[in-house]
């Protein structure tokens, strides 16, 4: 499976990533734990094989242990703490306690990749104060490269970005649904010749990723087949042909299918394809009906989406 894989990604050209000055594969994979209780031996296992930049974000004491013996590239998201700093050391000292936890969570003396996360407004201090550690980490060898994620309206990451240069790639959400953080951030990093990594190609708010609709509200065509590839997988390659993706994985098909996707052809209509889930998520109608669903998965988002 390893040589398949491999092969899949020499086939895509995804060029230097900004300021890394190096190439990576189209698509990365953000490790998750699904609901119907997967191995997870298994998935993680299925990501080493794809040899793809792998997020352990959302649990890195979980997917450390069971990365311990490989070599995968690895990014983590860091926490919100520093938001809360008093003072510059305050958020200097939060941002470096959270770089440890990481670290002994994968087991590592090093990531690869280690993102600041900016969700609202901050104040200077704790931008300068975080970005003092993080430097400091990327000087003594414990973060290969430091990125910016935007996990807020754009207008704040853009002001907490302007005025410092240190990150070297942007994480930002992109999808066929909402691209507004993407085109307002992406010119900058460009100028700066930051490397842009997009995420969230199917999770297009409220916590509801859209391929979850379709079972909900019987539309068929998510998995019918467009020139041998589904519709999940035509919405990844067509936005990794711009920059790589980092696409949420909870299952080995779901691994072997996001990184399959860059290698197919496209089908013809994407746009056209996808209006009906537009629609659906548009209609105020069919959010209401999922306040009654028995998925809490359901529940929960509509609840999000009608506040």
């Amino acid at each position: 499976m390893a040589d398949t894989l491999r092969q899949v990604f020499s086939t895509v050209a995804s060029g230097v990533l900004g300021r890394t000055n190096r190439v990576f594969p189209p698509v990365w994979l953000s490790l998750a734990i699904g609901p119907g209780g997967e191995d997870l031996n298994a998935l993680v296992a299925a990501a080493i094989e794809a040899d793809a930049p792998i997020d352990v974000s959302s649990h890195p004491a979980l997917w450390g242990g069971k990365l311990r013996g490989s070599s995968p590239v690895l990014m983590c998201a860091g926490n919100f703490d520093f938001e809360n700093a008093t003072s510059e050391s305050h958020a200097s000292d939060l941002v470096q306690a959270n770089l440890i936890e990481v670290l002994s969570s994968i087991g590592r003396e090093r990531i690869d990749f280690f993102f600041l996360r900016c969700r609202r407004m901050t104040e200077e201090y704790q931008i300068s104060g975080a970005l003092q550690t993080l430097d400091w980490a990327k000087e003594e060898g414990l973060v290969g490269h430091i990125g910016i994620s935007s996990d807020g309206p754009s207008m704040a990451t853009l002001g907490f970005w302007q005025f410092h240069d240190a990150f070297e790639v942007l994480l930002v959400p992109r999808n066929h649904y909402d691209d507004e953080s993407y085109r307002t951030l992406s010119p900058l990093a460009r100028e700066r010749r930051v490397g842009i990594v997009t995420s969230r190609p199917l999770n297009w708010g409220y916590g509801l990723p859209f391929t979850a609709l379709p079972a909900q509200w019987r539309l068929t065509n998510l998995t019918q087949s467009f020139y041998g590839l589904t519709l999940v997988q035509a919405v990844i390659a067509d936005l990794a042909e711009d920059h790589p993706v980092l696409v949420g994985v909870r299952t080995v098909e779901e691994v072997r299918q996001a990184i399959q996707a860059p290698s197919l052809k496209r089908p013809e209509g994407l746009s056209a394809m996808l209006q009906p889930f537009v629609e659906l998520f548009d209609d105020e109608s069919q959010w209401t009906e999922l306040l009654s669903s028995s998925n809490a998965l359901f529940r929960d988002a509509a609840k999000r989406r009608l506040a």
